[in-house]
């Protein structure tokens, strides 16, 4: 080392039975630590979660429900990408400073509510009712409505909150620690589910000013050409990268049906295989 040299020339020197070598290392650590402390930024202990952060008390999740109809017992799930692209992204592009939050849900069942599209997002009560009042003036969704392809849409009124914290729309027989998390995690698949929907559609191309029922052709097109990447990908992109993040580690589900409990355990080079 080129700074041992001259510290050779001093082994003998003592002061007060110290030796100078030691006091040089002891002032170059000094410096040393003096200057790390003024160039590095500390590093935050941990994130703290939207749940946990102070809000007005008009702030939460709102609702705006797409309910439609399952002719001949069909799901038209084409519909739902329709929404998202047509309806609920432009507002998410226009609102996007002001909601802190946001995701879609899906369904479809053989019951009342039968299929519908729900768009969920954190905000104000104000943005909540400008969002509202833009969904009901939407030249598209108008024209849904009276085609029939939408039966009804349902919005929540603003005068209250009903679901103030992140975790108050999800599964309540969930931990109070997913309850509170998962909203991240659904938000980021509902992205990226809406910009492949984007990115195929922009590939195959379908004017603005397209009528109602060729818009629905294109985004039949859409679903049936991204739910062959899902397929295709979805295991290793989505699932085996999942699975990765929390270390591989054995998944415990219950299957209703079969009324058991099932131990998954992924596949891990390396690990032998359990029975």
């Amino acid at each position: 080392m080129v700074i041992g040299q001259p510290l050779m020339r001093h082994e003998e020197k003592m002061i007060k039975t110290i030796p100078v070598r030691w006091l040089f290392l002891s002032a170059v650590s000094i410096w040393l630590t003096m200057g790390c402390a003024a160039s590095i930024t500390p590093i935050p202990a941990s994130l703290t979660p939207l749940a946990e952060a102070p809000a007005p008390q008009d702030r939460g999740w709102w609702f705006v429900r797409f309910r439609m109809d399952r002719p001949a017992e069909e799901t038209r799930w084409e519909r739902d990408l329709l929404i998202a692209h047509r309806v609920a992204s432009p507002l998410i592009n226009a609102h996007e400073a002001a909601i802190d939050m946001w995701r879609f849900h899906r369904r479809s069942a053989e019951d009342e509510t039968g299929h519908q599209f729900s768009f969920l997002f954190f905000t104000s009560a104000e943005v909540a009712d400008t969002i509202n009042q833009m969904v009901v003036d939407d030249p598209l969704v108008k024209r849904m409505l009276a085609d029939g392809v939408i039966q009804e849409v349902i919005t929540d009124a603003v005068d209250q909150n009903d679901h103030p914290n992140v975790g108050d729309t999800s599964d309540p027989k969930w931990s109070p620690v997913m309850q509170n998390t998962w909203p991240y995690f659904i938000m980021g698949v509902s992205r990226m589910w809406l910009g492949m929907i984007d990115q195929v559609s922009q590939e195959r191309g379908i004017a603005v000013s397209a009528a109602l029922g060729q818009l629905l052709v294109h985004y039949e097109q859409v679903n049936d050409a991204f739910t062959h990447i899902w397929q295709q990908e979805g295991y290793h992109a989505l699932l085996h990268h999942l699975n990765a993040i929390y270390g591989y580690e054995a998944l415990v589900y219950w299957e209703t049906r079969c009324h058991r409990a099932i131990l998954f355990f992924p596949k891990v080079p390396g690990r032998k295989p359990v029975n």
